[in-house]
């Protein structure tokens, strides 16, 4: 008994629509748990196993089934809760109940708030130990090290993508910005970054002076080594052009670290499609940062995409009162752009 193309062709087409239907309310689904409205897709995808191992003394939380054929691992910022972060526990349930095995490790060095270019061997570690091509997604500072270690010619030929969010491309810039830029809610970074990389000077007693400097946010500089001083006057500059007159003399421990935390000197060696998500009026990290990084992958031949999203300012979501002229300004034009990366991470399986 033959059977025609035209007697198939309604069963296919059903099956089509149900398929492009599934994923659209996988994606819809998926951005709704992210923006912290989780029910739809926890009634639909049910609870996600939670677990949590360690690999070379780094603690690492496993969400969903280890064995799936799409694992990735998420690299958290620099901030107190680092992997128990109430918001990536429910991007990495996300994650997992859209059918990714979720990698997600604590670093106790960013934890503190301290960014130390040694993460990228950490986090290259717990790469492989997951023993197969995966994705890597990070957030904030945490992008630097993590692009970092993507670059590594020991694993960057299996890493299948990279998702940054809200993440920077030359440390450097982004330090510039943190304290010339415009005051911000979030101002007090800058003295965060000195009190955390007070190590950069050798002697402890010019690290204790740093350390209350940066926790009275500024005062009464005590008796301090010409290394001491060159740090310290480089978080006092009061425009770009004197803050680059201060880097240019400040202490080569500082340069050696910004440079090995900058994925613009490994951009050459990656191997990953890039996706770059950005908030467009990022007040820690200048979405600037994420053109930077897109215009430098296009320029070596890798495959990128740039998305900037008004509904987010650095890792969190800001989101205007509904009305009438929100929601066609605001709303639903945000809501495309954001389903639509959402939509190219569900694709990485």
């Amino acid at each position: 008994m033959r059977i025609t193309l035209r007697k198939l062709l309604p069963g296919l087409l059903l099956l089509a629509v149900a398929v492009v239907l599934r994923r659209a309310l996988l994606v819809v689904f998926l951005a709704l748990k992210i923006l912290g409205y989780p029910a739809a897709l926890d009634a639909w995808r049910g609870p996600v196993s939670h677990r949590t191992i360690s690999h070379s003394g780094i603690p690492v939380d496993v969400y969903g089934r280890q064995r799936s054929d799409s694992p990735i691992l998420v690299v958290h910022g620099v901030n107190p809760t680092g992997k128990n972060s109430v918001d990536l526990v429910r991007i990495s349930e996300a994650l997992a109940q859209a059918g990714f095995a979720v990698y997600v490790p604590d670093f106790a060095e960013m934890k503190k708030q301290h960014l130390l270019p040694e993460e990228a061997a950490n986090i290259k570690t717990v790469f492989r130990s997951i023993g197969r091509d995966a994705a890597i997604a990070c957030f904030s500072y945490g992008c630097g090290p993590a692009l970092v270690a993507a670059a590594d010619p020991e694993i960057r030929d299996r890493v299948r993508v990279a998702v940054a969010f809200g993440g920077y491309y030359d440390l450097r810039e982004t330090l510039e910005y943190v304290i010339t830029g415009p005051e911000s809610p979030i101002a007090y970074l800058k003295w965060v970054y000195l009190g955390a990389n007070s190590d950069l000077v050798a002697d402890e007693s010019d690290r204790q002076q740093l350390r209350k400097l940066a926790l009275d946010r500024g005062g009464t500089i005590g008796n301090l080594s010409p290394d001491a001083q060159a740090l310290l006057r480089v978080f006092f500059a009061s425009n770009s052009e004197d803050f680059r007159l201060r880097l240019h003399a400040g202490p080569e421990p500082l340069h050696r670290r910004l440079d090995a935390l900058s994925p613009s000197h490994y951009i050459k060696d990656l191997r990953s499609p890039l996706i770059l998500i950005h908030g467009f009026n990022d007040p820690a990290i200048p979405a600037q940062q994420s053109i930077e990084f897109a215009a430098a992958a296009r320029a070596n031949g890798l495959a990128n995409s740039l998305t900037l999203l008004r509904m987010y300012g650095h890792v969190h979501p800001i989101l205007p009162e509904l009305g009438a002229t929100s929601l066609f300004a605001f709303y639903i034009p945000e809501t495309f752009r954001f389903l639509s990366v959402l939509n190219q991470v569900v694709a990485i399986q």
